[in-house]
């Protein structure tokens, strides 16, 4: 029986198993047997034996290696399955001590343990005449993501668009930086990539990846690239009823400073928010932006500040005593300076019974069940911001009996 086993699974002393499969195959065997592959371990030893009936005949042992997670195993253990072929149907396979089940030139051994680090897998073949047949491979079992890459200082503010971005890394990883890979994986301890940058900043996440994909922690770094005036990118209602008027927009970076009216905004990353008061009528409003290295650039809108709408009167009244069963109509009448088109809403008892429309009356019959105090809110808006409300108690009272 001629047994070959190779398995592409170890390409070099870091090979990986992952949770995939793994298909081991053969290149031309001698007759008399002996190693094959000029690799280490990238290679094979095929061993002569006799089968049952007598002859001798080139085979392939070809195993599958997938990983899986068993609850019930021992912390950082995981099981493997190992399948194959084999050219005697006959044959006792045997992986690690495991029996595997032989069907036809078939065979698979369930629940080999692994842990982390190296784990060699024997397979041993056995004919009924004993002659024997075996070949280990070393599977590679990694979880543990690497250690977080380091990055040598780098400057805050530069002018140049071209940067060499230097670190340390564990070794047996690759450096990706903002999801592209930087260097390949090498056995190297120090890394050097350059990147390209662009006017204002720059977010470079770097991290490493192992050979079985797991990746590190990130490290990041925000270089500003700052040779032009700033882009100020921000934009303001037309008119509003509201004051005061929160400001917001970005620039190229996070380091420019942003005046509004000479009122200083607030960063956050490139973005910026400034409360700027308004007086009724138009408002001019210059944005200012002073780049790390003196570049300004400025930019100038217009706010017409209007007013709220005013609510003139409401019926009923505060104090309106109401009869059950007897309708009665909620209104309102307000007014807008600026003649702003108004909605309308009501509510009783703090429940909206109408939701907001261009009606200005709502009918209302009380009912028994309603008897008591009652709040009675209308609340009027223009499309601008501006918003007002008034409320009043009225008393719903049984309605009286009229005399025979």
């Amino acid at each position: 029986m001629l047994l070959a086993v190779c398995c592409v699974l170890a390409i070099d002393v870091h090979a990986q198993a992952t949770n995939g499969t793994i298909t081991v195959t053969h290149e031309a065997m001698a007759a008399g047997g002996g190693r094959i592959g000029g690799g280490n371990p990238m290679s094979a030893i095929t061993v002569l034996g006799v089968p049952v009936g007598g002859g001798t005949a080139n085979g392939t042992f070809t195993i599958v290696v997938g990983v899986q997670s068993t609850a019930t195993l021992p912390a950082g253990t995981k099981t493997t399955i190992v399948e194959g072929t084999i050219n005697d149907s006959t044959a006792l396979v045997v992986v690690n001590g495991i029996q595997a089940t032989v069907t036809g030139t078939t065979f698979r051994a369930a629940g080999i343990q692994i842990v982390e680090g190296p784990n060699v897998i024997t397979v041993t073949a056995t004919d009924p005449a004993g002659n024997r047949a075996s070949q280990s491979i070393t599977v590679y079992l990694d979880t543990q993501p690497p250690a977080r890459p380091t990055v040598a200082a780098t400057p805050t503010v530069t002018t140049t668009t071209a940067y060499s971005l230097t670190g340390t890394k564990t070794p047996g990883t690759s450096v990706w930086i903002n999801g592209t890979q930087a260097v390949p994986i090498d056995t190297l301890t120090t890394w050097t990539a350059t990147v390209n940058l662009q006017e204002g900043d720059n977010v470079l996440t770097i991290v490493t990846k192992d050979m079985a994909g797991n990746q590190s922690a990130a490290n990041t770094v925000t270089i500003v690239v700052d040779n032009l005036p700033p882009v100020i990118t921000a934009t303001a209602p037309g008119k509003t009823n509201l004051t005061p008027l929160i400001l917001t927009g970005t620039v190229d970076d996070h380091l420019t400073r942003v005046e509004v009216n000479g009122l200083v905004a607030t960063r956050s990353g490139r973005a910026f928010e400034a409360q700027i008061p308004l007086i009724e009528g138009p408002n001019t409003l210059t944005i200012t932006a002073t780049s790390p290295n003196g570049f300004i650039s400025t930019k100038t809108l217009t706010v017409v500040l209007g007013t709220i709408p005013t609510i003139v009167a409401t019926q009923p009244v505060d104090g309106s005593k109401l009869y059950a069963g007897t309708g009665v109509t909620i209104s309102a009448t307000a007014t807008d300076k600026e003649n702003d088109p108004l909605e309308y809403q009501f509510l009783l008892a703090g429940q909206v019974v109408a939701g907001w429309g261009a009606g200005a009356s709502l009918p209302w019959t009380p009912t028994e069940a309603q008897q008591g105090l009652r709040l009675i809110e209308v609340r009027v808006r223009d499309g601008f911001g501006g918003f007002a409300s008034k409320q009043a108690e009225v008393f719903v009272l049984r309605k009286p009996v009229s005399p025979p």
